[in-house]
Formats: structure tokens, C-alpha cells, sequence
């Protein structure tokens, strides 16, 4: 998956964002007046998203939290800033926050796989900005099969837990919640 940042140092209106983002063939982010484009994911990319996808899935099945995946849009905003976020995998419970399609409030758990090349992006921008705005439990998703874990106490991720692909992958939002990390790693 390849990244290009967009007119820099230019800013980038919403309703650009939206002309821009309706034509473009790929995913599109909108980051406080800058636009980040990413290209079509891989093959394993994708077979991990529909791995932990499904694990969500069927854990969540009945219950009043969904599993939604990268073409759902949710919008981080406050009074001096805004994000469209495509997350490659998320949890919205009942009480989430909804303008159209697109989701208006934190989710429960974010999983991102990210790509070798562009990792920083997830580590360090994104971490930060779902910490501001309260994503409770994020997981960041190496396709080598490292999961890292960050989760939400008194406003600010503890020090992350590093999983390995044989490990048993358990959240700390819903502790029943659990899978081993193999079986999205095939």
C-alpha cells in the first residue's frame, strides 16, 4: 500500500475533501485540512481485515456492538479540528453517534493493519489523535503478525502490550472477547 500526502501546507476544505474524495479510486483520510491517499490494499492486507473482521463478527453477533470495516467513515471532530478516518476495522456500540452514514464519536476498538513502509503514520499520528478523541482500545496490526495494543486510562494510552501471532489476542474493552491471533494470520 503506498501513501502520498496531498498539497502540503495547503489546507484543504471539507467540502474539497468531499469532491475529491467521491472521485478517487482507493481510501482517502481527511486530517485537519490535509487529505493522506492510499492506494488499493494488498492480497493479505485484506485476508487479515476479514480475519479479525469475522472474529468481531461472531463475537458481537445479537449483541447491542457492531464490527464495521474501512468503508465506513468516522468523523473525529472538535471545535478547532476534524478527521475522516477510514478504520480498517472498528467496534460502534448503541450509543454511537451517527450523521448519515459516516459515525460522529470515538469507537469502542480500533484494529489498523498497517504496511511496512508506512507504519509511523499508525503509531504516531493516528495514536494520537484516537487518544484525543477516546478511542478506548487500539490495535495496531503488523501483517509480519505483531499486534500492538494500546489501551485508554485516564486519557492517555498505558504503555503498549506487544503480541506475537501465536499469542491469544484478548480485549481490554469487552475481556471476553478473546481469539487466537493464528487464525487471522493464515
Amino acid at each position: 500500500m503506498s501513501f502520498m500526502q496531498v498539497q502540503n501546507n495547503i489546507f484543504i476544505s471539507l467540502d474539497e475533501f468531499e469532491k475529491i474524495q467521491s472521485s478517487y479510486d482507493g481510501k482517502a483520510e481527511y486530517y485537519n485540512g490535509q487529505i493522506l491517499f492510499s492506494s488499493r490494499t494488498s492480497m493479505a492486507h485484506n485476508r487479515i481485515v476479514m480475519g479479525i473482521s469475522s472474529m468481531l463478527y461472531n463475537f458481537f453477533k445479537g449483541s447491542k456492538c457492531t464490527p464495521y470495516s474501512e468503508q465506513i467513515e468516522v468523523i473525529f471532530k472538535n471545535d478547532s479540528e476534524i478527521y475522516k478516518f477510514l478504520p480498517d476495522v472498528f467496534v460502534m456500540c448503541d450509543d454511537a453517534g451517527k450523521k448519515g452514514e459516516s459515525f460522529i464519536s470515538a469507537p469502542k476498538i480500533v484494529f489498523e493493519v498497517v504496511s511496512p513502509e508506512y507504519s509511523d503514520h499508525d503509531y504516531f499520528i493516528k495514536a494520537n489523535i484516537y487518544q484525543r478523541f477516546g478511542v478506548l482500545e487500539y490495535n495496531i496490526v503488523e501483517q509480519s503478525g505483531m499486534v500492538t495494543q494500546y489501551v485508554l486510562k485516564d486519557g492517555a494510552y498505558r504503555t503498549p502490550k506487544v503480541l506475537e501471532s501465536t499469542d491469544e489476542y484478548i480485549s481490554f474493552v469487552f475481556p471476553e472477547l478473546k481469539f487466537n491471533l493464528k487464525e487471522i494470520f493464515l
